[in-house]
């Protein structure tokens, strides 16, 4: 806290600051190798031994693009640890970096409990004079209500005089968390300028971007919550314009493409649903908060039904294309192509797919799941039935769901998978990959979500 910016900025590049980030998560073990690549000598915290062991053997649990290269180069150097002790990490520690995760409970209420216990741990362990950035996503208020108040009570320290305290979300997500990190604009609030002024030189040594300065804690965590709801609401008006193509038999992608040659039109694409850590779960912080002081953020609420609602009407749409075929759900084998959250990542926390098995499954449908990024053994660890190859996954079979748009599916042909499949076989495609053509081969059954043409 003594220091200036400037002399915060050197003493990272040179070595001679250590950094304690604590949640060596999706974003915690990105943002940990950056500012060893920054030069801080940095300690990992996590509760996980299984993250600790990878970590220390110079191995990264997250499958990120470049990831893996950095957490072996900067293990091997000794410029990255990993432990499980925060008391043993903070007493070497000048500053603190939280990025624990947030989530909500089976009622949808928020979930801060980890964030409480981390701040309890930090109180306990850090010196006087450390800086202490807060980085997960939360609703407006608890970086002061939960962090500020837990700090101080644990440490008998006052923040702004005794210790720095700042507030930066990330924005980044899975599958370009480095570049993202590096190359967004940053957000920041600090609890007094000081703090504001430090933490900002301290994630400018990993942020190329300017730091946007904004004037308290809770309209920087407004920030984050308002760009993943728009994000929400934007792909709820996109689904809900889908599913009335459906109905009057518009494809929804033709009039989306025309719709966006206007300059203000920016349509979003129809889906199986929402998922990721993010954008399913941080409406939910914002509608609490306002349930809380009596506002009304309708919309959000609105939003969040349609996209919860999408893997109950893809099963709608997949029973209704059976039926032409004379069947029911009810042991009919389908074959479900992709698990992840969204396209191109290995990831399936929070992936609307999971939601649209279940459903099948509830029904009596035998489900196959294949996913290029998944092993059959990771996807059997995820509670289905996992194939290791698309020809074992499609053979004999009555329905494909194509539910993840991977880049590896894209050539994927309607011949190939009706080849080796009962007929005719039921295609129900939320990719949109194929040309119309294709659509129209004799041998298939095909639906698209958004598309009413075909049904």
């Amino acid at each position: 806290m003594e220091m200036r910016p400037e002399e915060v900025k050197y003493h990272i590049k040179n070595g001679k600051l250590t950094i304690c980030v604590v949640g060596l998560g999706w974003m915690g073990l990105p943002t940990a190798c950056l500012f060893a690549e920054a030069g801080a000598n940095v300690i990992g915290v996590d509760v996980n031994e299984y993250i600790i062991e990878q970590i220390n053997k110079g191995k990264s649990h997250i499958h990120e693009p470049d990831l893996k290269a950095l957490v072996e180069k900067h293990v091997k150097e000794r410029k990255l640890i990993a432990i499980d002790d925060i008391e043993e990490a903070g007493s070497k520690s000048d500053v603190f970096v939280i990025i624990v995760p947030t989530g909500i409970d089976y009622r949808k209420r928020p979930d801060y409990s980890s964030v409480e216990k981390v701040s309890k741990d930090v109180g306990k362990s850090m010196n006087k004079g450390s800086l202490v950035i807060f980085e997960s996503t939360t609703a407006p208020g608890i970086t002061e209500s939960i962090v500020k108040k837990t700090l101080e009570r644990v440490s008998g320290f006052k923040a702004g005089i005794d210790f720095g305290l700042a507030y930066s979300p990330i924005r980044a997500t899975a599958g370009t968390v480095l570049v993202n990190i590096q190359n967004y604009p940053r957000v920041i609030a600090g609890i007094n300028k000081r703090s504001l002024k430090l933490g900002g030189a301290v994630l400018s040594t990993i942020v190329k971007e300017r730091m946007v300065n904004v004037r308290n804690f809770k309209t920087a965590e407004a920030t984050k919550l308002f760009e993943n709801i728009y994000r929400d609401v934007n792909i709820a008006l996109a689904n809900e314009l889908a599913m009335f193509c459906e109905s009057v038999g518009i494809d929804f992608m033709e009039a989306r493409e025309a719709a966006n040659t206007q300059p203000y039109s920016h349509l979003h694409m129809p889906s199986v649903g929402v998922g990721g850590h993010c954008i399913p779960v941080n409406p939910y912080f914002l509608i609490d908060e306002a349930e809380a002081v009596r506002a009304k953020v309708r919309l959000v609420e609105y939003a969040r039904k349609v996209n919860d609602g999408m893997p109950a009407h893809t099963v709608k749409v997949i029973q209704k294309a059976l039926r032409e075929k004379r069947k029911t759900l009810m042991r009919t084998r389908i074959t479900v192509l992709g698990i992840s959250f969204k396209p191109n990542v290995k990831e399936a926390k929070y992936s609307p797919v999971i939601e649209v098995i279940k459903k099948l499954q509830r029904k009596g449908s035998r489900v196959t799941v294949y996913d290029p990024y998944f092993t059959a053994k990771e996807i059997e660890e995820l509670g289905f039935q996992g194939a290791d190859t698309l020809k074992e996954a499609i053979e004999k079979i009555d329905c494909i769901l194509i539910a993840v748009a991977h880049e590896r599916f894209k050539k994927l042909r309607l011949s190939y998978l009706s080849r080796y499949s009962k007929h005719p076989l039921v295609i129900v495609d939320s990719s949109h990959f194929f040309d119309l053509k294709e659509k129209k081969d004799q041998k298939v059954i095909y639906r698209e979500i958004g598309n009413g043409i075909f049904n």
